[in-house]
């Protein structure tokens, strides 16, 4: 009898192992996965999917992650879900890892992921309510369809590509190349450093992928050729069109924050329990240390998404918006002062839109000088100004110390005295430049820093803006500096600089108005800067009343 029952279990194992060849069960006390199984398209391709089913007694509600980086490496956040009573469902994206296709970005998230929750909703384990997770890339995933699920949790990611690859119209030259090497093969592999920098300054840009893996990349060729917002770029952008709620999770730092201010603002005002935070993120690891003071003063945003995502999935509500967080529409973080603000409005409120001039021997003051003057700079693409942190992607990005910038002669600099009390930034900073140039076409960058007592310098937040000359006159032109939250302490010093280029986090111009796939000739450019009543170049900081 006891050989007979070990025959049946062998048997059933057996029957097991055939009937799910290729897609393993796995069972603990938290449920089982479903692992390796292939959720078919409406075109044929099977894209490979992982499914973790919780203990119990279901329907449960289900929690969506679409990954160009493997499904496997989603296991943690899998099976903290898991436990908390919700199913899982984990796939690559098309042409990547397990799942069938070419992968191109961007281009198929819309419709495969539609059509994936369109599987979720025939299975018997589903309740009725879905949300989605994850950041970056897998950000995207959840814009794409964030009009069909209940809730989305977007963290340092962006609905709209044009504004990543493209901001202010300057090619994103670091993370296109960086990122796009890297994905542009079945798995993520990785590139040598020393082979990835060289590519930067390989011309044509569009020989660059050839030299650098071994091939043409479709898509980064398509990235280049596609140097105006057109037809390509809005079929990738799916801003606006949210119905679920939302909370999404930006970084100061971080390459997709002006893509996602901009997201957080086109939603329907007339929603009240959306929310944004915005923290010292950057977008990997940091060139500096620093902690802004540990978890009591910056908290955990992943953990407080995780708890938005349980609330607005499950009946039951717990209150998640506690210190050092705010319950507000915005929880902005001030660095340097380390700790959060809270606002119903962007930008806030409190926050004061102030001029600080600019003039001849480094002066900056909300005072004008009396009289018209210039400052004039070379520029050579050949020696192109580096960018030191910032909003980079990969190694050494974030806030960096910029000292070995300063001796550089394709700048002008502008420099406040000590101040006398704490200055706090926290909104979008611009700046108004006027300029001249010996070339058609070219770019100007605006970089705002703190000097500290020590004589380091720390950058706060760059932006550049191309220009195009019609005629040999002062041209007007506005910069996008991007935002920032930061307080300059008591004794530190306002700098910013003027130079034209921060490569390679941008694109460097060649200063002769060709198209960046093709071009290869290279010109050097004097830049001259204007100050004064009739020229009022001038950079404007958000300052934030505390009082």
């Amino acid at each position: 009898m006891k050989h007979v029952k070990l025959t049946l279990v062998l048997l059933f194992q057996l029957f097991i192992v055939a009937a799910f060849s290729g897609n393993e069960i796995y069972a603990s006390e938290k449920g089982k996965i479903l692992a390796d199984q292939s959720v078919i398209m409406k075109d044929g391709t099977a894209l490979a999917t992982d499914i973790y089913i919780p203990a119990g007694e279901g329907p449960f509600p289900c929690i969506l992650i679409r990954t160009p980086y493997n499904k496997k490496g989603t296991k943690g956040d899998c099976e903290w879900f898991q436990e908390k009573g919700f199913v899982v469902v984990t796939q690559d994206c098309r042409g990547k890892y397990g799942s069938q296709g070419k992968f191109y970005p961007w281009i198929h998230d819309r419709a495969d992921g539609l059509e994936t929750l369109e599987w979720i909703r025939g299975q018997e384990w589903f309740s009725g309510k879905i949300g989605t997770w994850g950041g970056s890339y897998v950000g995207y995933t959840q814009w794409a369809i964030s009009d069909q699920v209940d809730v989305i949790t977007p963290y340092v990611t962006g609905a709209d590509m044009y504004d990543l690859f493209y901001p202010a119209g300057i090619f994103s030259l670091g993370l296109s190349f960086s990122w796009g090497f890297i994905v542009d093969a079945q798995e993520t592999n990785s590139i040598p450093p020393e082979k990835s920098k060289a590519s930067y300054s390989i011309l044509p840009l569009s020989a660059a992928a050839e030299e650098t893996i071994g091939k043409r990349s479709e898509f980064m060729d398509d990235w280049l050729k596609h140097e105006n917002r057109d037809e390509y770029w809005q079929s990738q952008n799916h801003r606006g069109i949210a119905k679920a709620d939302v909370i999404s999770i930006a970084g100061w730092y971080d390459i997709f924050l002006l893509d996602q201010l901009a997201d957080f603002e086109a939603l329907n005002s007339n929603r009240n329990d959306d929310r944004l935070i915005v923290t010292y993120f950057r977008h990997g690891s940091p060139a500096m240390k620093n902690d802004y003071g540990g978890p009591t003063k910056t908290g955990e945003p992943g953990l407080l998404a995780k708890q938005y995502l349980m609330n607005h999935l499950q009946d039951e509500q717990s209150e998640i918006f506690v210190p050092p967080f705010k319950d507000t529409k915005y929880n902005l973080f001030i660095m340097e002062r380390n700790e959060f603000y809270g606002a119903d409005n962007w930008p806030p409120k409190a926050a004061s839109f102030v001029n600080y001039y600019f003039g001849p021997n480094e002066y900056i003051s909300t005072t004008i000088l009396n009289d018209n003057t210039s400052l004039t700079y070379s520029y050579d693409p050949a020696d192109p100004y580096p960018n030191l942190g910032g909003t980079a992607i990969g190694k050494n990005v974030g806030p960096a110390l910029q000292n070995s910038n300063v001796d550089r002669k394709d700048q002008v600099v502008f420099e406040s005295s000590e101040l006398d009390s704490s200055l706090v930034l926290l909104g979008p900073i611009s700046a108004t430049l006027y300029v001249s140039s010996d070339v058609k076409s070219t770019d100007f960058y605006v970089c705002l820093q703190d000097v500290f007592e020590n004589g380091d310098i720390v950058n706060i937040q760059e932006g550049g803006a191309k220009v195009n000359f019609d005629k040999d006159e002062i041209e007007q032109i506005d910069v996008d500096v991007w935002a920032t939250g930061y307080q300059l302490n008591a004794g530190h010093k306002l700098r910013v600089v003027v130079c034209s280029s921060w490569f390679p986090r941008y694109n460097r111009n060649l200063n002769t108005g060709k198209p960046i796939f093709s071009a290869t000739e290279i010109k050097v450019a004097r830049q001259e800067v204007h100050f004064g009543p009739e020229y009022p170049s001038h950079i404007t900081l958000p300052v934030l009343d505390l009082k």
